[in-house]
């Protein structure tokens, strides 16, 4: 499969998987004072100062953009060097990292210090655990978008 293809597939995975981790957060009775919309809305006012898109629009719009525009085909560019056997395993693998700077980058940006530990000590559990849907979801997607047995 061509690199484009790769890259289209890698897109409509991380879309997937975003709609998926955003019906996660909309459902969020179980994710105490965690909202990642909200964060990335602050973080996108923080770089873009005279940013005037109402709130939490702009958070939104980050989320998917991020979510399907840069994750999904690094994702599909970085598959087969990803631990892991299956797709969905190497999703995972994906997810874990994607965490891990999101959690060292982009949350102290927003003022919740490293790892999420400004709002509490259960929020790095949380962040990791919507990271991992996230990952085996778009593993998963990928695998049936890209198909195929060689990219298993």
């Amino acid at each position: 499969m061509g690199t484009i293809k790769v890259i289209l597939a890698g897109m409509a995975a991380g879309l997937t998987a975003t709609v998926v981790l955003s019906f996660l957060m909309l459902t969020k009775a179980w994710l105490p004072q965690l909202d990642p919309v909200v964060m990335l809305d602050g973080v996108a006012r923080a770089v873009f100062s005279d940013l005037e898109a109402p709130v939490p629009l702009a958070g939104w719009l980050w989320h998917f953009i991020i979510g399907t525009l840069w994750w999904g085909p690094l994702f599909a560019l970085m598959a087969p060097i990803l631990p892991g056997k299956r797709m969905w395993q190497k999703g995972v693998s994906f997810g874990f990292g994607a965490a891990l700077l999101i959690m060292l980058m982009i949350v102290p940006l927003a003022g919740a210090g490293y790892f999420d530990m400004a709002l509490s000590p259960l929020q790095p559990l949380i962040t990791l655990l919507l990271h991992l849907i996230y990952g085996a979801v778009l593993g998963t997607v990928f695998q049936r978008l890209a198909a195929g047995p060689a990219l298993q």
